[in-house]
């Protein structure tokens, strides 16, 4: 399993815009094959700040979604037009827990991840240990919280010390792509 976590902030006056985009691509997307999840939330510490958040099942998938021509032309538009800034991790799902399920660890290879985010889903928002918290725009009362780590270890240290009440399911991401508006080192072609 693969996450994007796209975080961008719309100039003021453009958020509608880049819902209208969102609205246009729906069915365009819906062609595309390997999209898991995907849903997209409001910051609860900044309210100019959003995420999109999108699970594929394969890294192929993700770059036939991002090579799609109308995905292109609507890239183009909010790095040109509507973003005042925004950034992109892209990295493979290294270790998951939810209920009911047996937790599973990857044979990723961690050691070629710049980074790791842990992810925590559920009905509570968690700010406890440098989270970062968003509300779901279309599932009122349903929140990620966000961490970035050096290693696993440590994100695995936050969860050991945390009260993880409303915490539906967890996931720890190897982060093996980080780019943005301004730092397209990392950016694909």
């Amino acid at each position: 399993m693969h996450a994007l976590f796209f975080e961008m902030r719309p100039k003021p006056g453009h958020l509608d815009h880049y819902f209208d985009h969102v609205a246009r691509l729906r069915p365009v997307l819906d062609r595309h094959r390997g999209l898991v999840f995907l849903e997209r939330y409001g910051s609860l510490s900044d309210p100019d700040l959003l995420l999109s958040h999108q699970l594929w099942d394969s890294e192929e998938a993700i770059a036939g979604w991002r090579a799609d021509a109308q995905h292109r032309r609507s890239q183009t538009a909010g790095r040109t037009v509507h973003f005042a800034d925004y950034r992109i991790r892209v990295g493979e799902r290294i270790w998951h827990r939810a209920p009911g399920t047996a937790t599973t660890e990857s044979r990723a290879d961690v050691a070629a991840s710049r980074s790791c985010v842990l992810a925590l889903y559920g009905t509570r928002p968690l700010t406890d240990g440098g989270l970062s918290a968003f509300e779901s725009f279309t599932r009122k009362g349903r929140y990620i919280s966000l961490g970035a780590f050096e290693t696993p270890s440590r994100a695995h240290d936050v969860i050991a010390r945390g009260e993880l009440i409303g915490v539906d399911e967890m996931a720890l991401y190897g982060i093996h792509r980080d780019y943005g508006q301004f730092d397209r080192s990392e950016a694909p072609d």
